[in-house]
C-alpha cells in the first residue's frame, strides 16, 4: 500500500494478526530487508514493513530528512492502519528514526529493538581517522550542494555494491531478489538525493535534536544488537552507550556484519521473539 501522511507518501506490506510492530530498513536499502524476519514474525503479529521517506518505493514531497520527519511519517502511518501502540524493531537509519520516534512520540512506542547503530551524538563524538574511513558515506553524503548526488547517479550500481560490501564484508549476504531491489531503488535520483538529505541532517539537524534531548530515558524494553564483525562495538560498549536513553536496554553480538538481519536471520529472529515475548 501507499499510504500519504504530511510531506510525504509511505509505502509499505502488511500481513499476519496479533500485536502490531514496525519494521524499518536502513541505507542504502529498502523494507525488503526485512524478508525473512517478516514472514515469520507475521505468523504471530500485526507486522507493517515500510520504506522511509524518499528510500525505496517511498515518496518525500518536502526536501526534510530529519530522524523527526521520518519518525512522524512512521507514526502517521500506523495510526493510518489504526495502531495508536505499536512495537519497533529497526536497523541502521530505521533505528535512528525509531530512537527519535520514542523522543517524540513516547505514547506511540510499547518497545524497541535496534539494530548496528549507536547513538548519532555518540558517533560523531568517537569520529576518529579509522572510523571516517570506515564510515565515508556519513561525511561524503553530507556534503553540500549536489555533488555527491551527481557522482552517484553517474554509476549508482558501482556505488551501491562497494557500500554494501564495505559495511557487510560479505559478497554473499543478500538475497538475489533483495539486491535487485536495493538497485532499482539505487537507480532513482530520488532515492540517492533522500540518501543525501538524510545524512545531510544526521550531521546538522539532527544533532540539535538529540543535544537538546541530552539526559532525557525511556523505561520501555529496549533489545540492542550488533554485529560482531562491523565497527559499532569498535569504540564504545554499545549497550552503555543506549542506556543513557534507554536505562533497561538488553541485547548482545551476532556473528556477522553490519547487515546482521540479512546475514544472520535466524539468530536474530531469535532474539526479536524472545525480546517481543517479554514486552
Amino acid at each position: 500500500m501507499d499510504v500519504t501522511v504530511p510531506g510525504a507518501t509511505i509505502h509499505a506490506r502488511v500481513a499476519g494478526q496479533g500485536e502490531p510492530v514496525l519494521l524499518l530498513h536502513g541505507y542504502p536499502q529498502t523494507h525488503v530487508m526485512w524478508h525473512v524476519i517478516a514472514e515469520e514474525l507475521a505468523q504471530s503479529h500485526r507486522v507493517v514493513v515500510a520504506d522511509l521517506r524518499g528510500y525505496g518505493q517511498s515518496i518525500a514531497h518536502q526536501a526534510d530528512f530529519t530522524f523527526r520527519a521520518m519518525a512522524q511519517d512512521q507514526v502517521a502511518l500506523m495510526r493510518h492502519l489504526g495502531h495508536a501502540r505499536f512495537d519497533v524493531i529497526a536497523h541502521d537509519r530505521g533505528a535512528r528514526t525509531a530512537h527519535r520516534m520514542v523522543l517524540d512520540h513516547p505514547e506511540a512506542v510499547r518497545s524497541i529493538a535496534l539494530a548496528d547503530i549507536l547513538p548519532t551524538l555518540d558517533v560523531w563524538r568517537v569520529m576518529d581517522d579509522w572510523l571516517a574511513r570506515k564510515y565515508y558515506h556519513w561525511l561524503f553524503l553530507s556534503q553540500p550542494g549536489d555533488m555527491p548526488q551527481r557522482l552517484i547517479n553517474s554509476d549508482p550500481i558501482l556505488f551501491l555494491h562497494s557500500a554494501l560490501l564495505g559495511l557487510s564484508g560479505a559478497p554473499d549476504a543478500f538475497h538475489p531478489q533483495a539486491l535487485a531491489d536495493y538497485e532499482r531503488a539505487a537507480r532513482n535520483p530520488d532515492v540517492v538525493a533522500a540518501w543525501c538529505g538524510d545524512y545531510t541532517a544526521a550531521a546538522t539537524t539532527d544533532l540539535d535534536h538529540d543535544r537538546a534531548d541530552l539526559g532525557r530515558t525511556s523505561p520501555i524494553p529496549c533489545l540492542i544488537l550488533w554485529g560482531s564483525r562491523g565497527v559499532v562495538a569498535h569504540h564504545l560498549d554499545p549497550l552503555e552507550a543506549w542506556r543513557a536513553w534507554f536505562p533497561k536496554a538488553q541485547g548482545h553480538a551476532v556473528e556477522a556484519g553490519h547487515f546482521l538481519i540479512e546475514e544472520r536471520p535466524k539468530e536474530v529472529l531469535t532474539s526479536l521473539m524472545r525480546h517481543l515475548g517479554q514486552v
